[in-house]
């Protein structure tokens, strides 16, 4: 490698870590009922655990909606599938994962939404909730 390659490579490390923006790829897909939310991570020295949150289109704040925090793996890609938001009574969600670092610092990712959910996805889901 070229020592400006190496060096430009290092500059966009850096700059990225510091402005918190380490998450690349963020997406979310559905899969039946269920939503697929994955990301990957350029960068995550320091980095203590991941969040997925939440909000639907008429909320003001996040929430989180995973029930332990996301350890860290060597492997940099993520995955979580959201189970509940078909119980939901608005049509638009929007997803962030919340980066909590081992000083307690914590940054968040841009937030995608949802598109409308199909009114009968969620009733379907409604009812296969009842008899779990």
């Amino acid at each position: 490698m070229r020592p400006i390659t190496v060096l430009l490579t290092t500059l966009l490390i850096i700059i990225v870590t510091i402005a918190g923006s380490r998450l690349t790829n963020l997406s979310i897909s559905t899969e039946g009922r269920d939503i697929r939310i994955s990301w990957e991570m350029i960068e995550q020295t320091g980095v203590q655990h991941f969040n997925v949150e939440r909000r639907a289109i008429d909320q003001e704040n996040y929430t989180r909606i995973n029930d332990r925090p996301i350890a860290v793996e060597e492997s940099r890609h993520y995955e979580f599938i959201d189970r509940t938001v078909y119980k939901q009574e608005n049509a638009v969600v929007f997803y962030r994962i919340a980066i909590v670092e081992e000083n307690g610092s914590v940054y968040y990712s841009d937030s995608v939404p949802l598109g409308k959910i199909s009114s009968v996805r969620r009733t379907w889901g409604s009812i296969k909730s009842m008899f779990r």
